[in-house]
C-alpha cells in the first residue's frame, strides 16, 4: 500500500461519515485508513465497525478511554509497521479533496520531498472562515529550511493537512508524540519531523477542510495550558538551535509567536468560572518572565526599527493582541474587588493575588490610572492580609509616580 490515512474519533457521530468517506474515495490512491474509536459514548464505534465492514481498507481500533496522545502513538505505530510508504493525519470532523493523495503523492514522488504542504479552508458553523494556503508552489532543499521558518511555521503546527514520507518519520527510530505534553503536542511532532526531512515541498492548493468547534483543545481553557504554553515555546527554540537555525529573526519571531500564544491562554482563561482559578491562570502569565521577554524583545525591534512613541505598540498587531488580552484581564479580576451588596467577597488573599495580577496586566496596556488603581488595592489588600513589606512596597511605588508616567520599570 502506498498512503497509511490516520483519524482518531471521540464522540464524532456527526461528522464523521464525511471525513471517512472523503479518505476512502481519493482518486487512484493505493491506502490504509486506520479509524480508531477513543471511547466514544455516542455512535462513533458503531459507524467504525460499520465502515470496517464494507470496506476492507479500514483497519478499527477501539480503545476503552479518550486519550488523545495515545491513541495517535498507537495509529503511528501501525502505520510505521504497515508497509505504506507515506502517511497522513484527518481529524474526525474534517475532511479533505478527492485528488488530496494523488497531488501531495506525486509531488513527493517527483522531487524526492519527505514532507508536502497543501493549503486548508477553516469552517465554522456559518460557512467558511478563512484560507490557509502557499501563495505559490514551494521545493526546498534543508539547507533552505531556517529562511523559511516565518513562513512555514504556521503549516507546522498541527498533524494534518501534509503528507510524510514514512522512512523519514521513522529514522533514526520511529518518531511518537511527546506524552509528557499535552497541549502542543502535534505541533512539536511535526517540528520534530520537520528537523529529520532532507526537502520540503508545497502545493498551494487547499486539499483540507478544517472545522472549527469550540469542542477542540485549541478553544478550550485547559488547565495545563500555560505551561504547555512555555515548554512548547522552549522545545521550539531548541529544535532550531539544534539545526542551526535559530537565527537572530527567527529567535524575534518564536517570541512574536509566544505573544500571541499568551494572549489567546488570557483570553480563553477568562471562561474559567471559579474566581480563585481564574486569579492563578491570569496571574501565571501575566506575571511571567518569558511573556515580559518576548514583550520586551518585540518592542526592541519596533525601536530598532525605528517605530516608536505611544502608538507603537497599538500599530504592532502582536503587541496590541496582548495589550487587548490584558484589558480583559484586568476587568474581569477587578470586578469581584469592587464592594456589592449581596456579593459575597473573595477572601483577602485571593483579593491581593488579583490585585497583584492587575498591577502586571497595567504594564502591558501602558495605562498609568489602572497602575495607580492596581497598587491602590494592592496597598488595601496587603494590609489587609497581614503583609506590611508588600503595603509599604504599593505605597512607595504610588508615591514616586510622576503624574503622566506609566509602567515602563524593570519589572512587572
Amino acid at each position: 500500500m502506498s498512503i497509511a490515512f490516520l483519524t482518531r474519533a471521540y464522540n464524532a457521530e456527526p461528522f464523521l461519515e464525511q471525513c471517512v468517506q472523503s479518505v476512502l474515495g481519493q482518486w487512484n490512491a493505493e491506502l490504509l485508513y486506520f479509524l480508531c474509536d477513543n471511547g466514544s459514548t455516542d455512535g462513533t464505534a458503531a459507524l467504525i465497525r460499520s465502515f470496517a465492514a464494507r470496506d476492507g481498507r479500514v483497519r478499527p481500533l477501539f480503545l476503552p478511554e479518550n486519550e488523545p496522545i495515545a491513541s495517535m502513538n498507537r495509529l503511528l505505530s501501525l502505520a510505521y509497521a504497515s508497509g505504506c510508504r507515506y502517511l497522513a493525519v484527518v481529524d474526525a470532523d474534517d475532511w479533505i479533496e478527492p485528488d488530496f493523495a494523488q497531488k501531495t503523492e506525486t509531488l513527493l514522488e517527483r522531487t524526492g520531498g519527505d514532507l508536502c504542504l497543501c493549503g486548508t479552508s477553516f469552517f465554522g458553523p456559518r460557512g467558511e472562515l478563512g484560507l490557509r494556503a502557499l501563495s505559490a508552489p514551494i521545493d526546498l532543499e534543508r539547507g533552505r529550511f531556517g529562511a523559511w521558518i516565518p513562513q512555514l511555521h504556521v503549516f507546522l503546527r498541527t498533524y494534518w493537512g501534509k503528507l510524510w514520507r514514512i522512512s523519514a518519520l521513522a529514522r533514526p527510530s520511529p518518531l511518537l508524540v511527546d506524552a509528557s505534553l499535552f497541549y502542543g503536542s502535534d505541533t512539536i511532532f511535526a517540528l520534530e519531523g520537520f528537523c529529520r526531512c532532507r526537502r520540503v515541498v508545497g502545493e498551494p492548493g487547499v486539499l483540507y477542510h478544517y472545522r472549527m468547534h469550540g469542542a477542540s483543545d485549541s478553544h478550550r481553557p485547559l488547565p495545563d495550558r500555560f505551561s504547555d504554553d512555555l515548554r512548547q515555546h522552549s522545545r521550539t527554540a531548541a529544535l532550531l538551535a539544534e539545526n542551526g537555525w535559530l537565527t537572530p529573526e527567527n529567535r524575534l519571531f518564536l517570541e512574536r509567536v509566544f505573544l500571541n500564544a499568551c494572549a489567546d491562554t488570557l483570553l480563553l482563561a477568562l471562561h474559567v468560572s471559579d474566581f480563585s482559578a481564574l486569579v492563578t491562570r491570569l496571574h501565571e502569565v501575566l506575571a511571567s518572565r518569558e511573556l515580559l521577554r518576548a514583550w520586551r524583545a518585540v518592542c526592541a525591534a519596533n525601536r530598532a526599527a525605528g517605530r516608536t512613541g505611544p502608538s507603537a505598540a497599538g500599530q504592532d498587531p502582536d503587541l496590541a493582541r496582548v495589550r487587548q488580552a490584558a484589558a480583559c484581564a484586568y476587568l474581569a479580576l477587578r470586578a469581584p474587588l469592587v464592594p456589592q451588596e449581596a456579593a459575597r467577597a473573595p477572601t483577602d488573599a485571593l483579593c491581593l493575588q488579583a490585585a497583584r495580577a492587575m498591577r502586571c496586566a497595567a504594564f502591558y496596556l501602558g495605562d498609568r490610572l489602572r497602575r495607580a488603581e492596581s497598587l491602590m488595592l494592592t496597598l488595601v489588600y496587603a494590609r489587609r492580609a497581614d503583609r506590611e513589606e508588600e503595603a509599604r512596597s504599593a505605597a512607595a511605588a504610588l508615591a514616586h509616580a510622576a503624574p503622566g508616567e506609566t509602567d515602563k520599570g524593570g519589572t512587572v
